[in-house]
């Protein structure tokens, strides 16, 4: 994996952990969240034969820091990673693997307080488009994800969540595509990239 891909990853996790670390002084109790799952769609253009190309669906990880606000709502920090891969043409074009990092600011809503939590959520923040192949820029892309779940409770401190979001990235301004010193081999199809994600995780609450 590419050495801009991992710093990439490490200045979110920072973020996240930095904002752990804060907690006990911003709300007095936060909740980790370990999240793993798959993530599917997201359309780029051929920049020389104009052909839609598909991102391949893959697994996809990440990591959730929620804030309580109230009974029912909390402030979160959400990120997730996914490498996929963009398949090659039969015109010739080589495969081009990417990896997705996806940062936002947002939060959950909870209608319930049984044994079942039910929930939507939202962010808003960016994704870091980072090619794999040596030659090529990475990409932040403005954006947000919204989708909803449950949660379900196993111990007053441990809750099992599961939850499904669509996640967009506005392609706005100068964002090109997959581009490098020789030219672009991806270019953003439309407005940006969208996707879905469904993810399942194990939340503590520390």
């Amino acid at each position: 994996m590419r050495t801009v891909g991992v710093v990439s990853r490490s200045l979110m996790l920072l973020v996240i952990l930095g904002l752990g670390v804060a907690a006990p002084a911003l709300a007095g109790s936060f909740e980790l969240t370990v999240l793993g799952g798959f993530r599917m769609g997201g359309a780029f253009e051929d920049s020389s034969t104009a052909e839609s190309r598909q991102l391949d669906a893959g697994p996809s990880f990440g990591l959730a820091l929620g804030f309580p606000l109230e009974a029912d709502r909390t402030l979160e920090v959400v990120w997730t990673h996914q490498e996929g891969r963009v398949a090659g043409t039969s015109a010739g074009s080589a495969p081009v693997d990417l990896d997705l990092d996806t940062l936002g600011i947002g939060g959950t809503y909870e209608w319930s307080r049984g044994a079942w939590r039910p929930f939507v959520s939202g962010t808003l923040g960016f994704t870091v488009v980072s090619p794999e192949q040596a030659g090529f820029d990475r990409e932040a892309l403005f954006g947000g994800t919204l989708g909803g779940g449950v949660k379900v409770p196993v111990s007053p401190r441990v809750d099992l969540r599961f939850e499904g979001r669509g996640v967009l990235m506005l392609a706005t301004g100068s964002a090109a595509g997959v581009c490098g010193g020789g030219g672009c081999v991806l270019a953003y199809s439309g407005a940006g990239i969208f996707q879905l994600e469904f993810l399942a995780g194990v939340a503590w609450s520390l």
